[in-house]
């Protein structure tokens, strides 16, 4: 596996749309800083999942997303693809090509794709799971990477020799198997709570549900009996329909045979009626039709006399047009003549012009030969004389440079004398920095152990102020649950108050009565006038229920206005309670329970009105003392619940949930509850502040102590610093004179092989003057011979050109001639033409009038037929007039009697319908007893008179003793919940099935834990295996790169090899061994070099992309570390990100990352092996 390319568009300073393909072998990505070569990177740990947006160098998601420039909008999203090359199946998947994307918007949607399809991040960290590949993996490692793995705990070491001794699967697999175990303990412990709730519940369910079966028993048996006595009751009454039908029957036949009657007589009226408006019409027709021909015979007569003129006129016209055309005839023979004289003499001209043409052509053709030598010549002659300025050029460019390379070698010899007094120099100076860089650090480890002392102290204080913050941490806690305590209580108190002050639960029509000023008399409503005590709020509300709308007035009279008031704004009904009238109820009662006019308070002035409406009304503390109240005093009065069930006076109970927005009084106790807490909460809350105040002057008095110690820590911090900071200078002095001196020494090696280029080509440049004298030279002869063959070429051409010009004016005389003669030859032609054609127009002319003329007289012949025909027409259409006219009179008079037959019937069919109606209101009274009998049925069992039938037995002794038993069995088993069946159904399925879910849980979580410790033991031995192997080759590749000295690798724990921290000791050639921590910068990013191929080494990695890391390498240990690199590129496909020349060169591909746009990045691509070719041409 290896990869292939990505594909970028949209991320960061990647506009458009980027493809780097990516070859095997290793590249490098160059560029300018600032370019977007990092961009690259972020953009592959980007993809692999990376959620961290500050590691990707930005504030939040939508940093990652081209932003825009000065001149390019920004975009809405971004993608990346990362192609990667699966042909070796290190991925267990079916392609060869794993194709890995993620695309991101600027409303934080982000999506992932696995060749094309989408996927979630998890499914793109279990693929590449045990390859190496991820943004905790060690294919991607920048230059904050290398301090990580230097600097970094233990554990981030370990997650990198994790990835390569294999084992990251299996602590995936055991992670997971540990949230699986977490989530599977935490459902046992709720599947437990909830099982041993269901235990509890279903022994009392199982009591209940028989007792409801036996309920269940009497109640179908009564229904039986009931149903089966309205069906008897039902076909007796339907009995007494059949008769009424049969008698309706009778009625309706004789109506029947009448209404036919009535129709023919209709329909014969309507055809008489019919027949004598079309005598009307017909007759009115025939008037119309005789008119109308008599027209038309005075307009044909008028035409006839308009068509013989037409004809003598055009007869006369005809014989004119022969004259005419006598005449014409003769002068046309006479130009005829004319016109053939001149075309014979036409032809003649045109024979000389052909010859003169002919010589002309000859003469052309030995011009253009002369022209083309004339043109070759010319080109020659320039090619020569541009080859000898080039020439010229040349010989002045090689004469400058034979003079600057002269310069050049005198001044190399001056630089050598140079270079050898700054080599002094600067050992010299090295060897003082060394000697000064010992004394700071004697130094330094002195005020180490003073600067421990100081923190020792101010550690013990921050313990005590930590205590104090937990406590004072708890009281903020504590305050802040009052305060959000308080806030909702006082949320819900003014919600409760607004509605109340909106009056909440009155209808519309109250509301206004009460809102308007302008009615006299309404005291208020029955619920604001009497207050409820605690706890009997439901009761009273359901015991009064809409009487609490009731309006209060001081008299009688007074409610006209308010009703009239109520009609005309159609604002619905409201009930009055006039004080006048009203008188009080007495009621006696010593039971179980209250009397509902005990637990209400109210003004004397209402005693009347509240004693009227709360009198034989009980209170009872549950349903169970209610009905038993209910049954000992018969149902005669009204009782009610502390819970809102009401047993109405008859023996209906109510029940259920009901709306809050109208429970007026459980609103008002509600409100005045909610504010007597707030009054508590504030003071705990004043209580609570009072002790996080006393805290808080404790911590300000260790707080001063601590500022003490730490004004004493950082005077002392500033001198360790200041000695740090002289030590760094020092060592960076130290760093920059030897830096110096390497490059002083490259700088020689550079000036050695220029001057010996330069001497080389000084020698070249001499021999490639003499060259080009010599070549000028025969430049110059082969022009002169040229320009000789031009001249004599001109002289011919100009004795052609004075013959050709001779020529031409002979052929213009004769054109002219032959212009005039055919000048004339065309006008002769018109002429005739002419002449013809109007010849012709008049022969067209007679022949026209005559065919015109037979026209007319045909048009003449049928006119006069036509006459005769109207003629005809006119005497038929009055005979018929005569005919119809005669029986109109009898029709007339038939009509007038059928008008009086059908009146008779008409009067006869409106006594028959009366007798119908009769009948059919005796059948409705029936159907109305039937009716009743269907409504009891339907309010007793909720059922039609057609359902009930399924009930029906004949065979059944009906018996209203048989009901009564029935009734009082059902009445004897007291409450029943019928729900109960139902319920124990649905618990005991329940407790079966979480008895199941137990079970099966507590064998999942024993599973769990036997796959987590065959994991562990995988783990245990795996990784002491390859880090093992790792080890010694973190030594051997320790002692290559830095030729020489130790690298090791220590555990801190080897009992607890999973979980234990990871340490590096390393001993560079010629120093003793020491902490990591201690390198330099360069040994340091050296030695974490040495740590990745001992890993890659053990573990090759498809790919590995390193951003920088050679920056803190020399020139030295760029080589070491290029030249071991190259030994693991068989395995591992390597991209670097560089600066450093040492690492282009060794590479096979090079990218340059530029910005020829501001804030826009572009790749361009080399092969280095091509780019080395050219460079040889």
């Amino acid at each position: 596996m290896y990869l292939k390319g990505i594909e970028i568009k949209g991320f960061k300073s990647f506009l458009d749309k980027t493809s780097i393909t990516f070859p095997k072998g290793m590249i490098s990505i160059v560029g300018p800083n600032g370019s977007g070569k990092s961009n690259i990177l972020d953009a592959i740990r980007w993809v692999l999942g990376e959620q961290s947006i500050k590691s990707l160098r930005g504030d939040k998601l939508e940093d990652v997303i081209f932003s825009g420039t000065q001149t390019r909008n920004a975009l809405g999203y971004c993608e990346v693809t990362l192609i990667l090359d699966n042909e070796d199946k290190k991925v267990d998947i079916d392609y060869t090509e794993l194709s890995i994307k993620r695309k991101a918007y600027r409303s934080g949607e982000s999506q992932f794709f696995i060749n094309g399809k989408k996927c979630r991040l998890k499914d793109i960290k279990e693929i590449l799971l045990d390859t190496g590949i991820g943004k905790e993996g060690y294919s991607i490692i920048s230059q904050g990477r290398v301090d990580e793995i230097i600097n970094s705990t233990g554990n981030q070491k370990r997650a990198l020799l994790e990835e390569a001794s294999g084992i990251t699967k299996y602590r995936y697999k055991k992670e997971e198997g540990e949230k699986n175990l977490a989530s599977a303990t935490e459902n046992l412990e709720r599947i437990n709570d909830i099982f041993i709730e269901i235990e509890n519940q279903i022994k009392p369910l199982k009591l209940q549900k028989e007792k409801a079966e036996k309920y269940l028993q009497y109640s179908k048996e009564l229904k039986v009996q009931e149903i089966n006595k309205i069906l008897k009751n039902e076909q007796e009454l339907k009995k007494d329909i059949e008769k009424i039908q049969i008698q309706s029957s009778q009625i309706k036949d004789e109506l029947s045979k009448n209404e036919l009657e009535l129709k023919n007589t209709s329909d014969i009226l309507s055809s008489t009626q019919d027949e004598l408006d079309y005598i009307t019409r017909k007759k009115e027709e025939l008037n119309a039709e005789i008119s109308e021909n008599k027209s038309n015979l005075a307009k044909n007569s008028s035409e006839i006399s308009i068509k013989n003129e037409n004809i003598k006129n055009m007869l006369d016209t005809n014989e004119l047009l022969k004259c005419q055309i006598d005449d014409a005839d003769e002068e046309l023979e006479n130009i005829k003549q004319k016109y053939e004289h001149l075309k014979n003499e036409f032809d003649n001209t045109t024979c000389q012009k052909s010859d003169i043409a002919n010589s002309i052509t000859a003469h052309l053709e030995d011009k253009k030969s002369i022209n083309a030598q004339i043109n070759e010549l010319s080109l020659n002659i320039r090619n020569y004389e541009q080859k000898t300025r080039d020439t010229e050029n040349e010989i002045a460019k090689i004469e400058t440079k034979i003079e600057f390379q002269k310069t050049n070698i005198n001044s190399f010899a001056q630089k050598f004398l140079e270079y050898e007094q700054e080599f002094k120099n600067y050992n010299d100076i090295i060897k003082n920095l060394n000697s000064k860089l010992q004394e700071k650090n004697q130094k330094i480890n002195e005020i180490n152990e003073t600067l421990k002392s100081i923190e020792d102290e101010i550690s013990k204080n921050e313990e005590t102020l930590q205590k104090y913050q937990r406590e004072n941490n708890l009281l903020l806690n504590k305050i802040n649950e009052n305060n959000l305590h308080i806030k909702d209580l006082t949320a819900k108190t003014n919600l409760l108050e607004n509605l109340e002050n909106d009056m909440q639960g009155f209808s519309k029509g109250v509301k206004f009565l009460l809102r308007n000023k302008n009615l006299t008399g309404i005291q208020n409503v029955v619920a604001n006038v009497i207050t409820v005590k605690k706890g009997y709020e439901k009761a009273i509300e359901q015991l009064l229920a809409g009487r609490l709308e009731n309006i209060i007035i001081d008299k009688a009279h007074q409610s006209k206005d308010a009703i009239d008031y109520l009609k005309r704004e159609n604002l619905g009904r409201a009930t009055f309670l006039p004080l006048d009238t009203i008188k009080p109820s007495q009621f006696s009662y010593n039971d179980e329970g209250v009397k509902a006019i005990d637990v209400v308070e109210y003004d004397n002035k209402f005693a009347n009105i509240i004693s009227n409406l709360l009198a034989r009304m009980v209170i009872v503390d549950d349903m169970d003392t209610g009905l038993k109240i209910s049954k000992k005093y018969s149902n005669s009065f009204k009782i009610a619940t502390k819970t809102g069930e009401i047993f109405n006076i008859g023996g209906s109970i109510t029940g259920g949930s009901s709306n809050f927005s109208k429970e007026i009084f459980t609103r008002r106790n509600t409100i005045n509850q909610n504010k007597e807490d707030i009054t508590k909460l504030n003071q705990a809350v004043q209580n609570l502040k009072a002790e996080f105040e006393n805290n808080k002057n404790s911590v300000d008095v260790l707080n001063q102590e601590n500022e003490k110690n730490k004004y004493s820590l950082s005077s002392n911090k500033d001198v360790y610093i200041s000695l740090q900071n002289e030590t760094a200078t020092l060592k960076t002095k130290l760093e920059h004179q030897q830096q110096m001196l390497e490059n002083l020494n490259e700088e020689r090696k550079t000036v050695e092989y220029t001057n010996k280029k330069a001497t080389e080509s000084y020698e070249n440049d001499i021999q490639t003057l003499e060259n080009l004298n010599q070549t000028q030279n025969e430049m110059n002869s082969k022009l002169s011979s040229q320009n000789e063959k031009l001249r004599q070429e001109n002289e011919k051409l100009d004795k052609l050109q004075n013959s050709i010009n001779e020529l031409e004016l002979k052929k213009s005389l004769i054109e002219q001639s032959l212009s005039n003669t055919k000048l004339q030859i065309d006008e002769l032609s018109e002429t005739i033409k002419s002449h013809s054609k109007k010849t012709e127009q008049s022969k067209n002319k007679i022949t026209s009038n005559l065919s015109q003329i037979e026209k007319y007289k045909e048009l003449i012949n049928s006119i006069e037929n036509a006459n005769v025909n109207i003629q005809n027409k006119i005497s038929e259409n009055i005979e018929k007039l005569s005919k119809i006219s005669s029986g109109e009179k009898e029709k007339s008079e038939n009509l007038k009697k059928l008008r009086e037959k059908k009146e008779q019937l008409l009067s006869s069919q409106n006594n028959i319908n009366a007798q119908i109606i009769k009948i059919e209101s005796e059948e409705s009274k029936v159907n109305y007893k039937i009716q009743l009998l269907s409504e009891s049925l339907e309010q007793s069992y909720s059922m039609s008179l057609q359902d009930a039938k399924a009930y029906e037995d004949k065979t059944i002794i009906i018996s209203q003793n048989t009901i009564k038993t029935l009734k009082e069995q059902i009445s004897a088993l007291g409450n029943v919940n019928i729900d109960s069946i139902e319920e124990f159904a649905k618990v005991n399925e329940r407790y079966i099935f979480y008895k199941s879910q137990k079970e099966d849980l507590e064998q999942s979580i024993s599973k769990i834990n036997s796959v987590i410790k065959s994991l562990e033991k995988s783990m245990i031995e795996d990784f002491k295996t390859n880090f093992e192997i790792i080890n010694k080759n973190f030594d051997d590749i320790f002692k290559i790169l830095f030729g020489g000295g130790s690298g090791k690798l220590i555990l801190e724990n080897e009992d607890d090899i999973l979980n234990t921290n990871i340490d590096i000791s390393v001993q560079p050639p010629g120093k003793k061994l020491r902490g990591i921590s201690m390198l330099s910068g360069g040994e340091k990013a050296l030695s974490a070099i040495a740590l990745l191929f001992a890993i890659i080494a053990r573990k090759p990695v498809p790919f590995c992309i390193l951003d920088e890391i050679d920056a803190p390498l020399d020139d030295a240990n760029i080589y070491r570390y290029i030249s071991y690199l190259l030994t693991l590129i068989d395995t591992t496909q390597f991209v670097t990100i560089t600066h450093r020349r040492g690492t282009m060169e060794a590479s096979d591909y090079i990218y340059g990352v530029t910005m020829q746009e501001k804030g826009i990045s572009d790749i361009v691509s080399l092969k280095l092996e091509d780019a080395k070719h050219y460079i040889e041409e």
